[in-house]
């Protein structure tokens, strides 16, 4: 699995997120701004409040893609990494990590990648790594096969 279809494969998930939460925020600001005052008094203030903390974690959701959108963008592909670091895509015994942005396993061209950050546990553990360690993470061993 090279990067560039990876990368290429994680911004596609991206940007059919940020489309689908952009259309239902859409969504709910028109419901919310058609409902009209009624006779039900606290009913409806409840009801549009719902509707506004609905709006609220939909405008969250949103930064929080668009900034995962944002940290693919800084990744080098033309960059050689001698070092685990941010951009490579690691080979173990146990499986390929893409050290970028937190998004677990990902299937892409017939296998699994799993995409995961520097700061998560297991990417401070690889971190700075070079082929022929092994790390152990959770009681068990890799070894770093590769490093592209």
């Amino acid at each position: 699995m090279k990067r560039t279809t990876l990368l290429t494969h994680l911004r596609t998930i991206l940007l059919e997120r940020i489309t689908a939460t952009e259309a239902e925020l859409a969504s709910t600001l028109v419901a919310r701004n058609s409902d009209t005052k009624s006779s039900a008094g606290d009913k409806h203030e409840v009801g549009r409040a719902m509707v506004q903390q609905e709006l609220d974690q939909l405008d969250l959701q949103l930064g929080k893609t668009r900034t995962l959108l944002h940290e693919l963008d800084r990744i080098q592909l033309d960059r050689v990494h001698d070092r685990v670091a941010f951009g490579s895509m690691v080979t173990t015994d146990q499986g390929t990590y893409f050290i970028s942005i937190g998004m677990g396993g990902v299937e892409v061209a017939g296998g699994t990648c799993y995409v995961i950050s520097l700061a998560s546990p297991i990417g401070q553990v690889l971190n700075g790594k070079v082929v022929g360690e092994t790390v152990v993470f959770n009681g068990r061993s890799l070894s770093i096969m590769a490093i592209d």
